[in-house]
This record gives C-alpha cells, structure tokens and sequence, in this order.
C-alpha cells in the first residue's frame, strides 16, 4: 500500500505519541533539556573543527550548561517512587539495567568503533583502550557518561530507600554530603554518582506535589514566571562571569542550576497549556534514543558540509545539525523498532514498542511504562 506524507510522518516521528501522554509538561522538559545537550555537543564539535565560534553562542552555551542535566536527573527522580511501587526494589534495579546499563554498554560500543573506523573525519582520538573506559571512565566517552551516571544514582538510590530504609529527608541529606565528596572524587564515575545524587534525591522528594494535578495550574501562572524570571537572569549571568564555581562553590552551583530547571518546568507547564510546540513532546519522548545516536549523527554531517560542501557558517551550521541530529535519529529509532531491531535500545520491550493507536488501552499501557521507568 502506497504511505502519504502525512502518513510517512507520523511512522517515521511517531507523533501518536503526543495523543497518548498523560503528562506533556515531562516530554516538554526532556525535549528542551536533549535540545540544549546538543546544542553543546554541537557547538564543541565547531570549535574542536577548528570554526570560529562567536562569544554569544558560547554564553548561550554556558547558560543551557548550568541546569539541562540536573534537570533530567530531578524528572528521573520524579518517577522513582512510583516505579518502586509498581515493580519492587529487585525488578527495579532489573529495569535499570536493561533500558540503562544495557544500551550504555552497546552503543559506547558502536560509538568507540565508528570513532577509530572513521578517525580521520572525526574530532575524537580513539583507540582499542577506550572500550576500557566504559565502565571505568565514562566521562571520556562523549555525551554516553549520563546513562552510566543515571544507572549508578537509580542503583544506589533504590539500595538505601529499600533496603537501608533511608526517608526522603535522610535521602537528601545523603545526596549534600556526596555533593561535597564530588570535590575528592573528580574523576571516573564515582564523580558523576555523587554530583548528581542530590539532584535524583530533590526529584524523589517533590514527586507528590510534581505529579498533583491540581497544582498544574499554579505551576504555570504568569506568577511564577515572573517571579522566576529575575532570579534565572541574575543566577545565569553570575554564573557567566563565574564559570569556576561549578568546580569551587558547587552548592551555589547548584542553586544556579536549581533556579534553572524551576523556570524551564514553569515554561514546561505553560506549553502544556497552551497545547502548542507539540514537535517538542515528540523530541522528548525520543530523547534516550536521540541521546545515543545524535553525536555521531552531527559529526558525519558536520565532517559532511564543511569539507565537501565547504559551509562554514557557525549559525547556519548549527541550525543544520540540530535538525538533522534531532530528525534522523528519531526516524532511525523507529525504523528500528519496525524492522524488529527494538533491542537496540533496551531490552525491556514494554518500553520501546510502539504503541498500536488502534487500541486506546493498549496505547495507553505502553506510554505508562514508558513514563514509570524514566
């Protein structure tokens, strides 16, 4: 049967997916929060090529840098309570490993080998030893350390609320002391566990009151928004002109980045009523997919334009490879899914299986476990 455009669309971008989520202001922020992951890589991309950058690109930079991934770790803490509800501390930890550990690990794997197969076009300098920094050096692998760091808090997370009975307050607590011993461990996944716990702890405290319905409204009023909107200017521009603080005064960094991801939820929450930017509900329920795929996505077009085309506009450039980046893995992502390679990217085939629209019921199930193991 001949497919239409429209047609053509909604497979290749699954846009039912917007029809069938329970709650648009989380796929709001994750499609923000990938939009600005990369934005970054992107832009490092340009400048490690040798492209003049400008100065405002590189502030904008910094800017969506302080607060895009506390803010996926404060939504991943959102849904922990639930999660645990609904399967268990050990089924739990089981659905860790297979949607976080598992596609970690394999598309490290592809990464690392497209990378030395096709160094000569690439920024990266990879060699056979790099597949020894999966598990012991994450943060050398590009943008692929957050899914290690996620599974790492989500595993260590679950072990005290479960079995040492930590209360979310204690959690908290807990999450500030590894916030200060991030200073001794700066390197390795230790750092990256111990940053962000305090970020996964914040999220697992607010989820009753991020999830109340009722609360909707207030949390997108104009009231807030500006209320906000002064105190997210002054953070950033302090952190602008403080880049350092990051790595010195890392509780007023997080504050800075706590003011962020406060003023993107509140704009979050708006476009949720609003109903509007729907591309953006679609980018973030594919973000976990554009994540793994999108960096080696950008550096073949970028690679692409710059020597065989011969563009050299930086903004023109960016504007390409953020579309493209963002477009093609999601269009590879669900190709897959049809073409039976689901366990691509996980093996909980629950959460990657594309809804049928034609049974509600169905759909609805699958886009609830999609959200519970977030």
């Amino acid at each position: 049967m001949e497919l239409g455009l429209k047609q053509l669309i909604r497979i290749g971008f699954n846009t039912d997916v917007v029809k069938t989520s329970r709650l648009p202001w989380v796929d709001y922020a994750k499609g923000i929060a990938i939009l600005l992951v990369a934005y970054r890589h992107i832009l490092i991309g340009f400048d490690r090529s040798g492209l003049a950058v400008s100065l405002p690109l590189m502030h904008a930079n910094e800017i969506f840098y302080s607060f895009r991934m506390p803010l996926f770790f404060f939504l991943s803490g959102n849904f922990l309570g639930g999660s645990l509800v609904k399967r268990g501390a050990q089924k739990l930890l089981l659905n860790k490993c297979k949607t976080l550990l598992y596609p970690y690990i394999l598309w490290a794997i592809i990464q690392i080998t497209l990378q030395i197969l096709f160094s000569k076009y690439t920024n990266a300098n990879r060699s056979i030893r790099d597949y020894g920094y999966i598990l012991t050096k994450p943060d050398a692998l590009d943008q692929l350390w957050y899914l290690f760091a996620l599974f790492n808090v989500a595993l260590i997370y679950i072990f005290f609320k479960s079995f040492v009975r930590l209360r979310t307050w204690q959690q908290i607590i807990l999450g500030i002391i590894f916030h200060s011993m991030s200073l001794i461990f700066v390197d390795g996944p230790w750092h990256d566990l111990l940053y962000y716990y305090l970020f996964y702890a914040i999220g697992d405290a607010l989820s009753s009151f991020m999830l109340n319905r009722s609360l909707y409204k207030y949390y997108g009023s104009w009231k807030v928004f500006f209320i906000l909107l002064p105190l997210f200017g002054i953070s950033q521009w302090y952190f602008i002109h403080h880049e350092n603080i990051q790595y010195t005064q890392i509780y007023l960094f997080a504050v800075v980045a706590l003011i962020g991801c406060a003023f993107m939820l509140n704009i979050c929450f708006k476009m949720q009523q609003w109903g509007k930017m729907r591309f953006l509900q679609i980018v973030g329920y594919h973000s976990l997919y554009i994540y793994v795929m999108h960096v080696m996505i950008v550096s073949a077009f970028r690679s692409f334009f710059v020597n065989i085309v011969h563009i050299n506009s930086v903004p023109l450039l960016l504007v390409i490879n953020l579309i493209l980046g963002m477009a093609l893995s999601i269009i590879i992502y669900n190709i897959c899914l049809r073409s039976g390679l689901w366990f691509m990217f996980g093996l909980d085939r629950s959460r990657v299986l594309i809804p049928k629209m034609k049974s509600p019921g169905v759909a609805k199930s699958a886009r609830q476990n999609v959200v519970a193991s977030l």
